[in-house]
């Protein structure tokens, strides 16, 4: 017989680490550029892209992305002009965890090239990165540009090329991002100074750290770990700030559900019709959300197990296997985050147990995930 998994979250330990170790004096002019900000644009892919969304959720300016309907102009090169005339301070926001990603890269290099051709000094160029002396980093040599280096992320592995195809699945980067935004924008909104945010940081690390340890506990997550060994697909769904935590949540368990021949998805056109034995996994401030109650019936009656991570007692709590996070609408996102991130992990814990030879980035990953 199989034991239970460890249910160990030790890797939010060295998530905490990072993120109370920044250096504050880099921090500083980056908090001021964004506290004195009219408009901030966001830049980001993949999961570093998520948490930055998350984080910066909800906050009191105007809060853009390149991808907007309303952003004015196909290119930062194009919308900056526009933006300089309707905006005394506008500040590009990247997070990037190598400072090498591609998109963050150009949009840096073309806002850059931008304010010194047009000598603007109404932009500034903002990032978090993990290496300082990358690409991105490097941008604080210029006058408008701030840089916060924030540990995190592996810089070797003996199967480096197979990291550099599937990604390095370890949520350390990508959560400690997470929480400095959350932290800084509410800050922010709450107009104090920046040495609020470590403040605010250090009352969430106990808060966080009991959450997710009270899921991990739960009966609900070992039938989750049981359900998503089986040979069975997994959706993540939500809407708004919850369709991000879904992203870096079903593209983790992406990685493992493959090695074993399924699929995990994110809601929308492109996942797959319920199917008895599928798991739907819906995350719900209100659990009063019209479509994912609709998902959430239509799923039940084809036999397929329905989950859900809620902020409220409510009509998706009850019908479905609820975990709810006591927290108001502005925290609850980023709570969310932290309490899926172990789901991949202990799934790979399981399937080692049970003897399934996994592919060697994804046990290096676990291997260097458990000894956080």
């Amino acid at each position: 017989m199989i034991s239970e998994v460890k249910k160990g979250i030790g890797y939010i330990n060295g998530v905490m680490k990072n993120v109370r170790n920044l250096n504050k004096s880099e921090f500083e002019p980056f908090y001021d550029d964004l506290n004195a900000a009219d408009c901030i644009i966001l830049v980001g892919e993949g999961r570093s892209q998520s948490a930055l969304y998350i984080g910066l959720g909800q906050m009191d300016k105007a809060v853009k992305t390149t991808v907007d309907i309303d952003f004015p102009g196909r290119d930062i090169v194009e919308a900056a002009p526009v933006l300089a005339k309707k905006y005394d301070r506008i500040a590009l926001l990247v997070n990037s965890g190598s400072g090498e990603t591609s998109t963050p890269k150009i949009v840096v290099k073309q806002l850059a090239d931008y304010i010194e051709r047009e000598k603007s000094d109404k932009f500034t160029i903002d990032a978090v990165v993990s290496n300082r002396n990358s690409s991105i980093g490097m941008i604080r040599e210029k006058e408008y540009g701030n840089v916060v280096e924030l540990k995190g992320r592996e810089k070797k592995s003996n199967s480096f090329n197979a990291f550099l195809k599937h990604g390095i699945m370890n949520d350390v980067y990508e959560l400690g991002s997470l929480l400095l935004f959350q932290k800084t924008k509410e800050a922010i909104n709450e107009q104090n100074d920046y040495m609020s945010a470590f403040e605010k940081i250090e009352d969430e690390s106990k808060i966080i750290r009991t959450v997710v340890r009270k899921f991990v506990k739960s009966d609900n997550y070992e039938h989750i770990i049981d359900r998503l060994e089986t040979r069975c697909h997994i959706t993540m769904g939500g809407l708004g700030p919850a369709r991000n935590v879904a992203k870096m949540t079903a593209i983790r368990l992406q990685h493992v559900k493959r090695a074993i021949g399924d699929e995990a998805y994110l809601s929308g056109p492109f996942a797959p019709r319920h199917r008895a034995g599928d798991i739907l996994f819906l995350i719900s401030w209100s659990g009063e959300t019209e479509p994912l109650l609709g998902w959430c019936k239509e799923q039940s009656g084809f036999g397929g197990y329905v989950y859900s991570i809620v902020g409220n007692e409510s009509t998706l709590s009850r019908e479905s296997a609820s975990f709810i996070i006591d927290a108001s609408p502005t925290t609850f996102y980023e709570r969310a985050t932290f309490v899926l991130s172990p789901l991949p992990l202990h799934l790979v814990e399981r399937l080692h147990q049970r003897g399934f030879r996994l592919p060697e980035y994804i046990m290096e990953w676990w291997q260097h995930s458990v000894t956080q």
